[in-house]
Parts: C-alpha cells; sequence; structure tokens
C-alpha cells in the first residue's frame, strides 16, 4: 500500500535517500559570511498533545530571531481563500473517472461508516483534499500543530512570519503527479486505515527520537514514493535553498519545515553544507 506516499502529501515531513544525516530535528546555521547563526527547526504537523515537545532552547533561538520562516505563511490572511480555489480539480475530474463503481461505492461506505464523511458530494475534490478529511482519523487524541505554537510565540514578540513558497507553489507540486495514481492511492489508503494508524505511529516515534534517518527510510522504502519523490521534496528543498541564503544575510532567522525535508543527499542539511555554511546539531530541549 502506498503508505509514505500519502503521509508525505499532509505531514510533509519524510524527505529522500538516506546518506549524510540521520538524526537531529533542530540545527544552527553559521559560516559563509554570516554576521548571526540562523536556526532550522524540523516540525510534524501533526502530533497527539501529550507527545508534544518543544524545548526551551527551541524557543529561546525563536525569541532570539528576527523573523519565522515556514514552508508556507500561515498567518497569511489570504491563505484560505487560496486553499478554496485549489479544492477541486480543475478539469472537472471526479473519483468515479478514476475507481470502478464497485471501489468507489466501497471507499464511500467505509468512509461513511469511519468518518461520517459523505464523498459523495465531494466527487471532483481533489486527491489531497480528501485525504485531508480522513487524516485526523489517524490520530484518536487532542492534537497539536508545532506550526501553530512556533507562531503563538512570535506573535507574542512580534516576530515577522514569512512562507518559503507561496499556497499556489506547494499545491501546484500535485499537477505533476497523474491524478489517476493519487486516486489510486487514496483508494488503498481509505480501505485500511487501522494499518494507516499503525504506520502513522511508527512515524511520530521516529521523530520522537529524533531519527530523520529512520523517517527518510521509510520513504526509500516506497518504490511508489519514489517516482515522486523529486517532484514532492527534492525540488522543492532546492527552491528554498537561495531565499533562505538571501534571508540569513538581513539577521537571524528561525526555518521551521517538516522535518523530512532536513534528511538526505538531497535534504536541507546537505544542500546548506554544499553552499559553504556550518550546520551544528542543537538538542531540543
Amino acid at each position: 500500500m502506498k503508505k509514505t506516499f500519502w503521509l508525505s502529501l499532509f505531514c510533509m515531513f519524510l524527505g529522500s535517500t538516506v546518506q549524510a544525516q540521520d538524526e537531529g530535528v533542530f540545527w544552527q546555521i553559521s559560516g559563509n559570511g554570516l554576521s548571526r547563526p540562523s536556526y532550522l527547526f524540523g516540525t510534524i504537523h501533526l502530533i497527539c498533545e501529550e507527545e508534544f515537545h518543544l524545548g526551551t532552547q527551541v524557543e529561546e533561538k525563536l525569541m532570539e530571531s528576527k523573523v519565522l520562516v515556514l514552508e508556507v505563511d500561515l498567518d497569511d490572511p489570504s491563505l484560505a481563500l487560496s486553499m478554496l480555489s485549489k479544492m477541486h480539480n480543475a478539469g472537472g475530474e471526479k473519483i468515479t473517472d478514476f475507481l470502478t463503481d464497485e471501489e468507489y461505492e466501497r471507499t464511500r461506505g467505509l468512509l461513511m461508516e469511519r468518518t461520517g464523511m459523505d464523498i459523495g458530494m465531494l466527487k471532483s475534490m481533489r486527491p489531497f483534499m480528501l485525504m485531508s478529511l480522513i487524516y485526523p482519523n489517524l490520530l484518536e487524541c487532542e492534537t497539536k500543530s508545532y506550526e501553530n505554537e512556533l507562531m503563538r510565540i512570535a506573535k507574542f514578540n512580534q516576530m515577522e512570519i514569512k512562507g518559503l513558497e507561496s499556497v499556489h507553489d506547494q499545491l501546484s507540486v500535485f499537477d505533476q503527479i497523474p491524478l489517476e495514481d493519487q486516486y489510486r492511492s487514496f483508494f488503498e489508503y481509505a480501505g485500511n486505515l487501522e494499518k494507516g494508524k499503525e504506520e502513522f505511529k511508527q512515524l511520530i516515534e521516529a521523530y520522537n527520537d529524533e531519527d530523520i534517518g529512520q523517517l527518510v527510510q521509510m520513504v526509500a522504502d516506497s518504490p511508489e514514493y519514489r517516482d515522486y519523490q523529486d517532484i514532492l521534496l527534492d525540488n522543492r528543498n532546492r527552491n528554498w535553498i537561495d531565499p533562505m541564503g538571501e534571508l540569513m544575510k538581513k539577521g537571524p532567522v528561525f526555518f521551521a519545515v517538516g522535518a523530512g525535508h532536513l534528511g538526505g543527499e538531497f535534504g536541507l542539511i546537505q544542500l546548506l553544507k554544499y553552499e559553504g555554511y556550518k550546520v551544528t546539531r542543537l538538542k531540543n530541549d
């Protein structure tokens, strides 16, 4: 089952093949002409509240920075409107165009039973949006978001909040993946949410252990995901390096992105080193 494919679309915290750094979610960036260091923190976008941990040093370094930079500026007032404009397939394609009648009815029944959601009213909704609706079922707990907590601290300290890419840029990556593959993955995932829960539990454990090598390996083991790894992760990491450099020249920056963007040959840690920066692990405590 295409387990890591769908988790990556909505968690966005996995990475590329395992080379370079294996452990650590919090890093200091220095050298290469920077007058003061900046910081890189790997997040997981949704986690049970009892497992949430934001270390004192993370908070201190955030407050020492001039700006908080996320993947997307979640504080942008136009964010909701941008998301709404991307909810449905641009060409009017429907889920029933890609699943057999039997597969569609099975999926519809399972989701009605498990989530109370009737996809009969959402046939033209894009696959990643459908998946986002059932995603909370993977966590049977009160949840918390690292991004929301970081933004709360930043706003309290009157810090500027920015994004490395626009909502349009982030969601447009799915335009490069065949709809048939996306709907097929949705069908397989929705058909076995119990397995999805167990897999997500393993990902949470790896994150709490700061084992980004293990997170990345979960992706590398999936041949289905490997076909789109460059689109979903590697290319985005490369696109972020120059903007990160420009921001860091202006003063200390606190970057917070999905933890899987950190590791691997084309992860941010290695790409920053290629650019001549010194990247040093800090403890999330």
